[in-house]
Formats: C-alpha cells, structure tokens, sequence
C-alpha cells in the first residue's frame, strides 16, 4: 500500500454500499430470444421447462442380469426357466409367470408380473431362451428396479426460469424434446476507450504514449460475465468524436467508457452524458482504486444496434470521419430467431430499451474493480440472473495497516496448502500495492482483499474475506 499520501476529501462521495443500491434498483428490462438447444449453452432460461413424460418411463432394470418374480426367489435360491431377452430399446411381448426369468438388460423394461432383478453376477451362468438358469442368491432383487417416474415425474419442472445453462442443463433439455428453447439474450455491450495518449497494441508508443490496455481486459472481462462485446474503439480527447461514439455505444445494452472520467482539463466525458440525455445516478465513489466512477441511464435503443447481431464481436479504432460502427466481425455466430416469448414486464420509469453507461477511470485496476464489483450485478439482471458475487476466506499472510476513508480493493494471492491435521488451509497473500495503474500486480492477483472504510490494522494470521476475481 501506497504510504504517505493524504486522502482526498470524501465526505460527497458516495459509499461503495450505496452505490450498489442505487445500480441494484435499477429496473432493467431482460431480452427474451427463442434459440435452438445448441445455441443456449451459457443463457439464462427465461421460462420454466417441464417434463414431457415420467423419467422413467418404464419399470426399469438397473442391472443386467434375470427378471424375476421375488416370489419366487425369497429363499435366495432358485432353478427359474428362462422365456426370452429384453434388449435396451425393446418391449417385452409377454408377461413372466411364476416359476420363471427373463434375461434383461440394463436401462431395459421389465416385462408384466416381474418385480425385480437378479444381477448376472448372481447366477451360475447365463442361460439362453429354454434353459433354466440357477440363482445363487438373491437379496432383495426389488432394489435393481427403477419405478416409473422415481427419477421425475411427466409435469415436474425439470429446470426454472433463470437456471444457466450448462453441460448438465443441456441434457435435461434435451430428454425431455426441448430442441428450442426460450433464454434471456446476453448483455449487447460496446466498449469505448478515450485518451490522446493510447495506441492500439500493434503500434509502436511515442514518447509520451502508451498501448491501450484498457478495451482489451474490458472486453475479456465483460465476456467472462456472460455478455456479448459487439463493439470495441478508441478515440481522442477530442469531444465531438467522443460524443459520437457515445451516442453509437448507447445502441448497446450497456456502454463501457474506459478514461475522462476525472476532473481534469481533457476529461469531457461526464459532461458530455449529460449533454446526450444520459441520467447520471452516480459520478464519484469512497472506492480505491475507482473514485471517478459514472453510471447513468442512456434513452437510445439499448440492445437494437443496427449492424450487429446477437452473438457477434465487431472491433475497430475510430479514424477521422468515422461513426464508431465495427469496422469488421470477429467470430460470427449463427443468428438467433427473435423471441414470441411472453413479454416482460416494463417499468413505467424507463423507455422501453434503456441504455446503461459505466464511466470507469483510466487506470486499468481501477476500471478493473469497477467493472467486477459494480457493474458485473447489473449485467446478471440483464442477463436474466441474479447477482452472485463470489467471496471467499482466507488466513492472512502478512499485516495489514489501517486503512483510509475510502473502501480498498487490495489485489492478492489465495493458495490453497495442507494443514496440520490433514485439512486443507487457504491462505491469502497481500500483493504490493502501487497503485491503479499497476496492472501487473493485477495480473499476479487471483482475489481482492476488501477494506472498509477506516478499518483498523489487521494482524497476521486473521481471517479475511476476499473477492474472487
């Protein structure tokens, strides 16, 4: 941690508390997009999906091994003559009488009169159709019978609305025929950097400039949070060009402007929002590193820009005359049908497709940790979710000195190593702190030691609660 320098007045700032208030209030207006089976890994269930039938369908052998009347195998031995097979697949033609087995296979119907199976491992050796198979033993052979519908009954609601879809989710869709289905879109956001000193990463720096790194982590981070970056550039401090990428970006669900956030000379941004229409709900908060932070509510045609589409990555670097649309399309997708999905309910205070701007400072850790503590809960809302933040402990490895005014967000290490007794120990490894702009100790950090406000010196070896990043 920095020592030595005086924190700036705060008492007009609002506190990182509030300002998750103000963001969690926001009413916000969720997408609905109908999409195929294949195209919803990663989306967000805008409807509840039930099942179509019993799961299983059928009494159901869990084994492979004889059908059986447990009547006729309760001494746990038994000479039963064999009748037939059932295969996975087919349906048995007869029913089995007393006295009698059916070789079945596993995830095959049993047949009418059988109540349970006695696994192959069970008997002397397998016998075909006519012969008579000897049962060594049988303990309660019901147990290798699967009941229709014990997995889930025909109407059961297999997954809710808001259930992200994964692996696992994919599967329940599809036993139960959903080969479409209705999702939340993701997040459509532009990312906009700002500042005469940037370069894009192929060029070579000038003496006093620097290669943008903001757009690029923006970017990775925002698709790490379920979005869809569709529109990536970066302007001048020139106001009339920042303003008309601004008004581009608000085609967005949200809009991310990376710089001019401050107080100086060159940071026109906050002005110019307020000269877009754009409601300013937050402009500086008791956060470090982020006290310029800025989210406001645009009234353009929030997730309807014109020349992308759901799922695409436009990239680009304004140059002079341009409008700040994606000079090409990175890793184009198939297009989704737009949704007759039931509509959602709209608030009455909000246009119909609000767009939501984040303002983030120019330094990267700062733009960093205002985007994952902040601006990440809007977007779960967005997304059809809800917020999940991920925290976590850890023993402290080194003392902390009190902090300031202002909430802190100190990057770190967690590691996880044996203890002891044979349990394992996190422990959690404060990284020094130089400052916002210091995103190389940022990239050794895989969490965020939270200070409050004016907290106290913290000893070595307490347990702190840290962010995930």
């Amino acid at each position: 941690m920095i020592l030595g320098m005086p924190e700036p007045e705060t008492s007009d700032l609002l506190s990182v508390e509030q300002a998750i208030a103000v963001i969690d209030q926001t009413p916000v207006v969720p997408r609905k997009i109908i999409v195929s089976l294949e195209q919803a890994m990663g989306l967000r269930l805008a409807e509840d999906l039930k099942a179509d039938r019993d799961f299983p369908p059928f009494r159901k052998s869990m084994m492979d091994g004889y059908a059986v009347r447990a009547a006729d195998v309760v001494q746990g031995r038994a000479e039963l003559r064999v009748t037939g097979e059932i295969a996975a697949g087919q349906w048995p033609a007869v029913p089995l009488g007393a006295g009698e087995a059916m070789a079945v296979m596993t995830g095959a119907p049993l047949p009418e009169g059988a109540d349970g199976v006695v696994p192959v491992e069970d008997v002397e050796a397998r016998v075909s159709a006519g012969g008579m198979v000897r049962v060594l033993r049988a303990n309660a052979p019901q147990r290798f019978v699967a009941a229709r519908g014990s997995d889930c009954a025909s109407g059961t609601t297999v997954l809710s609305q808001g259930t992200l879809i994964g692996p696992a989710q994919i599967a329940v869709a599809a036993s139960i025929g959903a080969a479409q289905v209705c999702c939340f879109a993701r997040p459509r956001v532009a990312v906009l950097g700002t500042g005469d000193e940037l370069v894009a990463i192929s060029e070579t720096p000038g003496p006093a400039q620097i290669r943008d790194s903001n757009t690029p982590m923006l970017a990775a981070l925002l698709r790490r949070l379920g979005c869809d970056v569709v529109h990536i550039a970066s302007v001048p401090d020139n106001p009339a060009r920042i303003a008309e990428a601004i008004r581009h970006g608000m085609t967005h669900d949200a809009l991310f402007i990376a710089g001019g956030m401050s107080m100086g000379e060159y940071d026109y941004v906050p002005r110019l929002l307020v000269e877009l229409g754009v409601e300013l709900k937050i402009t500086k908060l008791r956060i470090k590193p982020g006290k310029p932070f800025v989210f406001g509510i645009g009234r353009g045609r929030g997730g309807e820009e014109e020349t992308g589409r759901q799922g695409d990555t436009g990239t680009g670097r304004l140059g002079e005359g341009e409008t700040g649309r994606p000079a090409k399309v990175l890793f184009p997708q198939e297009p989704v049908s737009l949704s007759p999905c039931p509509p959602v309910s709209v608030s009455p205070s909000l246009s119909l497709s609000p767009s939501f701007i984040f303002g983030l400072p120019g330094n990267p850790v700062s733009a960093f940790v205002c985007t994952l503590r902040l601006a990440s809960r809007l977007l779960a809302r967005i997304a059809g979710g809800k917020v999940e933040e991920r925290w976590t402990t850890g023993l402290l490895e080194a003392a902390l000195p009190p902090n300031g005014a202002r909430e802190f967000y100190q990057p770190a290490a967690r590691s996880i190593m044996p203890g002891r007794f044979g349990d394992d120990v996190a422990t959690i490894a404060p990284l020094q702190w130089k400052g916002s702009a210091d995103l190389f100790t940022l990239a050794s950090a895989n969490v965020l030691i939270v200070r409050a406000e004016n907290e106290p010196a913290i000893a070595s070896g307490s347990r702190v609660r840290v962010l995930e990043m």
